[in-house]
């Protein structure tokens, strides 16, 4: 016989009766907490909806009709629950009085009800919800199952501005780029494409895996940024690529050469990432559909200011020297103009930056630097096309990652523009060390007196193609003195 008999039936019965007691209180909560919400109709323009939705800069009437309305309810409190405490809409009033509805300003719903004015502040997602009150002491007597509402993003003519002020710019920029490129020079690297085949290497396969790589370890809870950050990891270089790349020195021919390879290679290679691993990412994106439109024009906004450039050289090197002369100063001031208007055309998109993204921003161009500086150098490229196949490595077309996403995500909006996030954190982040690294070479030079002391060597081979174009219609003494020069200078 148990020693504590009858003691541990007493302590049976007790702890039987506690469970049961607790579960009883437990279901009395959750049936006082359920008779405590109430159902509510939405209407917009007579038409009921499950969710409202209005653009920046836009109102929207929302009607509303309460099922089962207490007999002392009297106001009703219209309430933006906010998860990311951005001022996303507006609410006028936010507080309304009961009062019946008719059909005619309550669509196929009669009763008691109200309406309130919603304007669309900030783009992004939020909630909102109805209480009861009886208007007397503010007390809440049942409050609605809320509501989720989208704001959509409006249209912005800084953006307008912004984008076709960069447009025109780059095709001027290519213009000059083609007066500058040597054909001979482009032609020897296809003949023997190592460079262009690092190139490739580091483009297409580093960047989309280090890209998925620190998606996950950034934003594995947000899968929506991960996949930003992928895309952008997976698109082809980006035009400032070449501009850097002729200011710090290095192969301007190789970075054309580079660029142009990698926007056709996008084609295939962008495809295949995105139907690879952009559903381990987010399953609820559409990726039948990418913007191989956009990779065509990329092609011809390349291919045809550059043969603008070369027809110029062709036929007019005179004019073609000057305008090679101008790509330094033409690339100093777009990439100004980038990191100061840019910013400033998008800088309600930095209301979600958090640290997250100022480090996948950071982390990936610089990392396709280093990434493709040690490429080069390991496979002995000579430091000019080392610092080619590094910024082309590094310096992403955001552009186009935008384009992919806002197609993955078009369902989804504004959610496509949200992710916008991060091409655009990584094209804020990609000039600092490009930046920091022209400075360093400028001042180096100043240090060795080359400025003061030793010709630019860009304005004596713009002087010798123009005097070599003028050979054909010179004297034998002066084609004797041309040579004379150009074996000085060769020397």
């Amino acid at each position: 016989m148990c020693p504590l008999y009858p003691v541990h039936l007493v302590l049976t019965y007790g702890a039987v009766v506690v469970c049961v007691w607790a579960a009883g209180l437990g279901t009395l909560v959750g049936a006082v907490s359920k008779a405590a919400t109430f159902k509510i109709h939405y209407l917009v323009n007579g038409t009921p909806v499950d969710a409202l939705e209005v653009h920046e800069g836009r109102q929207q009437r929302v009607t509303f009709y309460i099922d089962d309305l207490p007999p002392q309810a009297a106001e009703v409190y219209i309430r933006d629950e906010n998860p990311d405490h951005l001022d996303h809409i507006g609410i006028d009033p936010d507080k309304v009085s009961v009062s019946p509805i008719s059909e005619e300003s309550g669509g196929n719903y009669t009763g008691l009800g109200g309406s309130f004015n919603l304007t669309g502040s900030f783009l992004g997602f939020t909630r909102v919800r109805l209480v009861l009150s009886d208007g007397k002491n503010d007390s809440e007597l049942m409050v609605s199952d809320p509501v989720n509402v989208k704001v959509q993003r409006g249209h912005r003519v800084l953006n307008t501005i912004f984008i076709h002020v960069v447009i025109a710019m780059v095709m001027v920029a290519y213009i000059n780029m083609g007066c500058a490129i040597d054909l001979k020079v482009i032609k020897e690297t296809l003949r023997r494409p190592v460079a262009p085949a690092i190139g490739l290497f580091c483009q297409y396969l580093f960047m989309p895996l280090v890209s998925y790589g620190l998606g996950y370890g950034l934003f594995y809870d947000t899968p929506e940024m991960w996949l930003g950050l992928f895309m952008t990891g997976c698109s082809p270089g980006g035009g400032g690529s070449n501009m850097w790349t002729y200011l710090l020195g290095g192969s301007l021919d190789l970075s054309v050469t580079m660029t142009f390879v990698s926007t056709i290679g996008a084609f295939a290679a962008l495809p295949l990432w995105v139907f690879a691993l952009a559903r381990t990412i987010f399953q609820n994106g559409h990726y039948t559909r990418l913007p191989y439109r956009n990779i065509a024009m990329l092609v011809i906004g390349l291919v045809v200011p550059l043969g603008i450039g070369l027809l110029i050289k062709w036929k007019s090197p005179r004019v073609a020297a000057v305008l090679k002369r101008l790509l330094k100063p033409i690339s100093i001031i777009f990439i100004v103009f980038i990191m100061t208007f840019g910013v400033y055309a998008n800088l309600y998109i930095f209301s979600f930056f958090d640290w997250r993204v100022a480090v996948g921003g950071l982390l990936l161009p610089w990392l396709g630097f280093l990434f493709g500086f040690v490429a080069a150098v390991a496979t002995r490229r000579p430091f000019n096309e080392t610092i080619a196949i590094s910024i082309e490595t590094g310096v992403q077309n955001t552009g186009l990652a935008i384009g992919v996403l806002k197609l993955a995500l078009r369902e989804l909006a504004p959610l496509g523009d949200i992710t916008m996030v991060i091409p655009i954190a990584v094209a804020t982040m990609t000039p600092i060390p490009l930046t920091i690294a022209y400075i360093a070479r400028r001042i180096q030079q100043c240090r060795k007196g080359k400025s003061a002391s030793i010709p630019d060597e860009d304005e004596e081979e713009d002087k010798l193609s123009v005097q070599l174009s003028t050979t054909n219609s010179a004297s034998p003494l002066h084609k004797a003195a041309i040579n004379g020069h150009t074996k000085t200078i060769l020397a």
